[in-house]
């Protein structure tokens, strides 16, 4: 297969792969975060917490529902300062997952106690933040169906339903 001491967090799509394992028990999912920590998910995860803006940021471009980040970002609601959310102002939001960026294969947070504190609000899932593709791969793996089922095309207001026009209209 591979060899020891190959790094599965510089191969994206490998990673993204292993990282979300559909469990059997009632569609719960396993997933390894970039600390190498399994964390068992919920099967539909919509409402997410950012414990700092690169996370935050990586996750409002890919579509997630990004209900509070630490930090300061735009439309967001802030649960504490930047890489130091406050865990009661976390829980108030209500999270089925808290995203945390991680360097070296660790927690990214001001203080490492938080993630304990953090973990009793949600599961909480680290991504390695100095490696933005390989974040964005175990974001997508980590939103999974409840991103694909969010993500259905909006209407277009100015077109009639029904099959896509051969021409497009220009004004």
């Amino acid at each position: 297969m591979s060899s020891t001491s190959e790094n599965p967090r510089e191969q994206p799509v490998r990673t993204a792969a292993l990282t979300a394992i559909i469990g059997a028990a009632g569609g719960r999912r396993a997933f390894v975060d970039a600390t190498g920590t399994p964390v068992t998910l919920p099967p539909l995860v919509r409402r997410l917490v950012a414990t700092d803006e690169v996370v935050g940021a990586l996750l409002r471009e890919l579509g997630a529902e990004l209900v509070g980040c630490a930090g300061s970002l735009d439309g967001v609601e802030t649960v504490g300062a930047d890489r130091a959310p406050d865990p009661r102002a976390v829980a108030a939001l209500e999270p089925h997952v808290i995203v945390a960026g991680a360097v070296d294969r660790v927690h990214d947070l001001a203080d490492e106690r938080l993630v304990g504190f953090l973990r009793k609000v949600a599961p909480v899932i680290a991504v390695d933040t100095g490696r933005p593709a390989v974040a964005r791969a175990d974001l997508r793996a980590l939103l999974g169906t409840g991103r694909a089922a969010r993500s259905a095309p909006a209407p277009i207001p100015d077109r009639p339903p029904g099959p896509p026009q051969t021409r497009p209209r220009l004004w």
